[in-house]
């Protein structure tokens, strides 16, 4: 209901059906467009204290598959600091680092071609005093085409369900 004021008196009226219509069809599409399409944080494989300082290492995604994959050190570190991945074939990929978004947050990233398990030595201090970190990731295959594509398929099943609610609802009215 919306309200108009005359004088001391408050007037109710009854909202138009067409205008909450309208704002529920600005509203959806835009939520649905503020929502980040890619939202997740990664899964943290290792803390602990490194040079006397709170550390830990953050693997992007949390289910990790061929392709590229990042490695965040949070904690401090060195310029020579670098990450060696390992697989159990024996294939090496090496990586530097590089700032990321907070402080004390530095990225990697290994471009992972063969599934399986891969163990990685992150040292962040070069050779400094310190051991490397050393913790093991499963890659999994890649994402099938299809997989990849079925948000795009199916995107248009909300669109015609709003339209057919507002038809039914506009027919329903007169």
């Amino acid at each position: 209901m919306n309200s108009v004021r005359v004088g001391h008196l408050r007037i109710m009226r009854p909202v138009h059906r067409r205008m909450r219509w309208l704002a529920w069809l600005v509203v959806m599409p835009s939520s649905l467009v503020a929502v980040p399409a890619l939202a997740d944080g990664g899964v943290v494989v290792w803390t602990g204290l490194r040079l006397d300082q709170p550390s830990a290492v953050i693997v992007s995604p949390p289910a990790p598959r061929i392709g590229e994959i990042e490695i965040a050190w949070v904690g401090a570190r060195r310029q020579e600091a670098s990450i060696t991945a390992r697989h159990v074939d024996g294939v090496e990929v090496v990586a530097g680092f590089e700032p990321g978004l907070l402080a004390d947050e530095h990225r990697a990233l290994l471009d992972l071609a063969i599934p399986g398990a891969w163990s990685m030595r992150l040292d962040p201090d070069g050779e400094g005093p310190a051991p490397p970190v050393v913790f093991e990731i499963i890659v999994g295959d890649a994402v099938p085409p299809w997989r990849a594509l079925w948000p795009a398929i199916f995107a248009w099943v909300p669109l015609v369900a709003i339209g057919l609610a507002a038809a039914w609802r506009r027919t329903s009215v007169r």
